[in-house]
């Protein structure tokens, strides 16, 4: 365990009120990894409250806590001894929590991102690791605090989700040994896996087959972009969290090493892309002012979908060149 992470836990400790922060647009490990930090911290008797710009999405509205999760307007103007941000590759995926994060007496973040930036008094980042869901983990035994049931349900999903359900290229043996002890602790693997990968709501599976529709396949076959303009949500009746897995659709198509999908909500384009190695979408997606990893990275972008799309294509396609 590296040094960061046992300062976090002396902050933690010291701190009696205490906010978790997770990203804008929230996944299975931002809320899996604040909720089980959460669930921790309040057995010790801290008083611990978890925002987000967006609403828990449907999927992960079962994890212990997530009906505590509130809007950051919740607590406009309340100085917390300590803000800690989960899973947040910079700051601005902390969003309408940023005032809250920065009015803080302290700060300290936990995460897994290579293009993290460190932004906070304790930054506490590992890469590579598989999910920041492992660090939490960690986190926890340093802590001294059992991994009961609840708990490890909630580092599950949040491994589960950024490993793809185990299956994509960052799944490493230290997500696989905290899987293990999510099982020993009780979990129903089945359960949890067909609530988070295999149910869907109509709305979702509508908005899938637009996405499918609009594929475009470039560089001989090697590129992927799918496109979802704000028409496709309204007409699908589908909300943003419904594009969560569409990506995977492109990035396993036969010959595909390289995917984005492109959703449009407002006045703002989401990009998510995948790769294959040796293919580096994170450098596409920094070229465009987001991050994230090698093979799985994100932006957003205030722009029209066309001009988006038009650059996005030309930096994949010089990403495909670079290699050859």
């Amino acid at each position: 365990m590296n040094e960061t992470l046992h300062e976090l836990a002396c902050a933690l400790r010291a701190a009696e009120d205490i906010l978790l922060i997770a990203h804008v647009s929230p996944d299975g490990d931002t809320c899996g990894s604040a909720l089980a930090l959460r669930r921790a911290l309040v057995s010790m008797g801290k008083q611990v409250r978890v925002a987000c710009e967006n609403p828990v999405p449907r999927i992960y509205a079962d994890l212990d806590g997530a009906e505590t999760v509130c809007a950051p307007e919740a607590w406009a103007g309340h100085v917390f001894d300590l803000a800690v941000a989960v899973d947040v590759s910079d700051v601005g995926r902390l969003g309408a929590c940023a005032a809250l994060f920065d009015a803080a007496r302290d700060t300290a973040q936990i995460d897994h991102h290579a293009t993290n930036p460190g932004y906070a008094r304790i930054n506490c980042i590992r890469s590579p690791l598989s999910a920041t869901g492992v660090l939490v983990g960690e986190l926890l035994e340093l802590l001294g605090v059992p991994l009961d049931m609840p708990t490890a349900r909630c580092l599950f999903v949040a491994v589960a989700t950024d490993t793809g359900n185990f299956k994509q290229f960052n799944t490493d043996a230290a997500a696989l040994r905290l899987a293990a002890r999510c099982v020993e602790a009780g979990i129903d693997v089945s359960d949890i896996s067909r609530r988070v990968f295999d149910l869907r709501p109509l709305a979702q599976t509508r908005l899938i087959g637009r996405a499918l529709e609009s594929m475009e396949i470039l560089g001989g076959g090697s590129v992927a972009v799918m496109r979802l303009t704000q028409e496709d949500f309204d007409r699908c009746g589908a909300l943003g969290e419904h594009t969560e897995g569409i990506i995977n659709f492109g990035i396993n198509t036969e010959g595909v090493a390289m995917a984005c999908l492109l959703s449009q909500r407002g006045d703002a384009v989401k990009g998510s892309m995948r790769s294959l190695r040796p293919y580096n979408v994170a450098r596409v997606a920094m070229a465009l002012g987001g991050g994230g990893h090698e093979q799985a990275a994100g932006f957003t972008c205030k722009a029209p979908m066309e001009d988006v799309c038009a650059r996005v294509q030309q930096l994949l396609l010089a990403e495909r060149e670079r290699h050859g």
